[in-house]
């Protein structure tokens, strides 16, 4: 663009500026004479090959450009691509500058030698300008990721994005093969918009809301006669994934706790967990408790519809050894519930008779259950477990069993042997409390804080400490009681002599709510615009059934699916990706290699070692090495060595030590043909500035000498003295030769 701007600067000082009274060029009359219609064409072709429209266009685009820079370093180069170099209003200032130049240099004609460099100037003018629109029309770019020992063949263009949708076999979960896989373009944009920020803020699509009623915005991707429905509902071009927790009368009872720590020595209370979705607590319906380590503490939520647990729960019964103790509710001979505790340790293979009934209670063993899929959910490496045969008068002995701190459980499983005596209504409920493991057993916890909720949405809370050195049990810490939502509590310290202090308060509380992934804006600083990781919202519809789900890009260059699951049991699956270009060639990457400057961590050279491998051309495994200043050229596609990303563990999220290596890859058909229009440009510019000091001229004496004669000879028509005086018009026609 700079050789464009100089080189039509050279243009603008020599237009042609005839005089009033001289003739027209094109017709050799004056202006006001012939048609009125060649007279319009003629007004017409003046204004397109005059110096006001060069100063106008110029100025125009020297004020655009400047506007773009700005605007590239507020919203990154996407954003300038957008809304400045790809928009209408840019077209068509080239357009005027490509129609100013081609009728400055036409009206001319027939050109003279010393009008040369002008001529190669306008040349090359136009000629960037057909490279330029080639370029527009035939270039493309993108991104090849490469994995050590792994083999690509297509193009990723980043700024092209694509919805992939395929359907999942219900019975093996694998992608359905007569399903296939669809791949729906889209222009998401580079601002953010959605039902309450419009994709086009301008005037136009203001004018388009008002007249349609619909303030919404919503891009339909899908045609009518594809199997589903699919439509983009909002797009965020930079966002971060999160957890939305919302009620639902079918979901799991959820807390948010805010766990807070003051460090010795600290001036002020920090979180412990900053991240808000990690303060919520989410229990299964079938166990109604959760367990979270928040720095020197555990935490546990448990969920209750029963008055009886929440009696338990503030007045746990009293425990002598580490073995804990049950307390067992029945109903005695005259029907009155009464309540038993029972203290286990040293009580194995021993039988209590409850008071004022015919139930005798057995203890077999107490066992400790592995870390299996159910116990994991509840938070607990292991869960302790009581075996009791509970005997009514002379009937048999029937299987009870508690597991400590869950007494929501039935204490009669279904799954027991179906041949063992069983009571067809529970005889008594036995709910087992067991003090938590603190110390150094219990990789140094100082604390447990148990939170309970009810449906009605009370809360009530009961802190445990470690006990004396020496000792793993958990003492109950002050007397459990209610809490009141947002209100602090005190769990640990507190008071001058402690070194540290422990507090958390019940931010929210859902008795029933759902868990859903949702993306959420952020804010990326200049310089870093095109660095987001786009998402859009994405509505889906199946015969009568719609779904909404959020899916965002991979920060990698691979496809990152989202599952959509339907009422009736069908089973999609989304990806917000790219669109994928073939090449038409393969390249594998053997080795790649990094290297760091002296005593630091910044990246000063990345090698790929690659291999091509091309069928049609007849190239098969040649070693190839791209690096930085050292491309690879191929089939009019240049790899450039980009940047590298470090691959991670999809079970684990840990990096796995080997990298991708990222190649930038460009084609530009219109490359040669801009560089040969800068070319003479260039070459024109020296013609232009220097022919008239002898390249081609006398330094311009005859030129003068000319002017000089035609001065005279109209002096002499016009009967005026022989004596030489230019005048205004001979000045003008003096110039007209330049």
């Amino acid at each position: 663009m700079p050789f464009l701007i100089a080189g039509y600067t050279n243009m603008a000082t020599a237009v042609r500026k005839p005089s009033p009274s001289s003739p027209s060029p094109t017709t050799g009359s004056p202006r006001s004479a012939g048609p009125w219609i060649l007279r319009v064409f003629d007004a017409i072709y003046r204004f397109l090959a005059s110096l006001k429209l060069a100063v106008l266009s110029l100025t125009a685009l020297a004020a655009t450009l400047a506007y773009a820079t700005f605007f590239e370093s507020w919203y990154g180069a996407s954003a300038a691509r957008e809304w400045v170099y790809q928009g209408r209003g840019f077209a068509i200032l080239l357009a005027f500058l490509g129609t100013n130049i081609l009728c400055a240099a036409l009206i001319r004609y027939p050109w003279k030698k010393r009008q040369t460099g002008f001529l190669v100037t306008h040349t090359g003018l136009l000629i960037v300008l057909a490279g330029s629109w080639i370029s527009l029309q035939s270039a493309d770019e993108g991104q090849v990721g490469l994995l050590e020992g792994e083999t690509k063949n297509e193009l990723i263009r980043r700024d092209a994005a694509a919805i992939r949708v395929r359907k999942l076999d219900p019975h093996t979960g694998t992608p359905d093969r007569d399903f296939g896989e669809y791949e729906l373009s889209f222009l998401p944009g580079t601002f953010p918009w959605g039902p309450e920020q419009p994709k086009d803020p301008g005037v136009l699509g203001a004018i388009g809301r008002v007249f349609s009623g619909k303030p919404d915005v919503e891009e339909l991707l899908t045609r009518p006669r594809d199997p589903f429905k699919l439509a983009i509902k909002a797009h965020l071009p930079a966002s971060v994934w999160t957890v939305k927790h919302e009620a639902d009368p079918s979901g799991d009872p959820m807390i948010k706790l805010r766990p807070r720590f003051k460090p010795p020595g600290a001036p002020r209370f920090q979180d412990i967990l900053p991240r808000e979705e990690d303060r919520w607590f989410v229990v299964d319906q079938r166990f109604r408790r959760k367990v979270k380590n928040a720095g020197p503490a555990k935490f546990t939520f448990q969920y209750t519809d029963s008055s009886q647990e929440v009696d338990d729960f503030l007045n746990p019964p009293e425990v002598k050894g580490p073995e804990g103790a049950v307390r067992l509710r029945y109903n005695d001979k005259s029907g009155k519930l009464r309540t038993y505790d029972w203290a286990l340790s040293g009580q194995e293979d021993k039988t209590v008779t409850l008071p004022e009934s015919d139930l005798a209670v057995h203890l077999e063993r107490i066992v400790a259950l592995p870390g299996r899929e159910m116990l994991r959910e509840v938070g607990e490496e292991e869960v302790a477990m009581a075996e009791f045969q509970v005997t009514q008068g002379q009937g048999p002995a029937v299987k009870y069993i508690a597991l400590a701190s869950m007494p929501n459980l039935p204490n009669m499983f279904p799954g027991q042997d179906k041949n063992a005596p069983r009571h067809e209504k529970p005889l008594l409920q036995i709910n087992y409390f067991l003090p938590p493991v603190l110390g150094a057993n219990a990789g140094g916890m100082m604390g447990l804080v148990d939170v309970l909720a009810t449906k009605e949405g009370a809360f009530y809370y009961r802190v445990f400490r470690r006990g004396a050195p020496g000792q793993n049990v958990g003492q109950l810490r002050g007397k459990p009681g209610p809490i009141k939502k947002r209100e602090d509590v005190t769990a640990f310290g507190g008071d001058k002599t402690s070194p540290m202090s422990m507090t958390f308060q019940v931010e929210d509380y859902l008795a029933a709510g759902r868990e859903e992934d949702v993306c959420e804006p952020i804010e990326l600083p200049k310089g870093k615009k095109d660095d987001g990781i786009a998402a859009s919202l994405v509505s889906m519809t199946v015969g009568d059934e719609t779904k909404t789900v959020w899916v965002s890009r991979s920060p990698t260059l691979d496809k990152r699916w989202q599952k959509v699951f339907f009422p009736s049991g069908s089973v999609y699956e989304v990806a917000y990706d790219m669109d994928r270009k073939a090449l038409g060639f393969d390249l594998t990457l053997d080795d790649f290699d990094r290297r760091f400057d002296p005593a630091t961590e910044q990246p000063s050279r990345f090698v790929s070692q690659v291999r091509l491998n091309d069928e049609r051309m007849g190239i098969k495994d040649k070693p190839v090495t791209i690096q930085m200043n050292e491309p690879l050229t191929h089939r009019g596609y240049t790899f450039y060595q980009s940047s590298y990303q470090p691959e991670f563990d999809p079970r684990t999220g840990d990096e796995t030590g080997r990298f991708i290596s990222v190649l930038q890859v460009a084609t530009d058909p219109g490359r040669e043909i801009k560089y040969a229009g800068c070319a003479l440009v260039v070459l024109g510019a020296f013609l232009q500035f220097y022919m008239r000091a002898g390249i081609f001229t006398d330094g311009g004496k005859r030129e003068r000498a000319r002017a000089e004669a035609k001065a005279q000879k109209r002096a002499s028509r016009n009967g005026s003295p022989t004596s030489p005086q230019i005048t205004v018009t001979d000045v003008s026609e003096a110039e007209e030769t330049l």
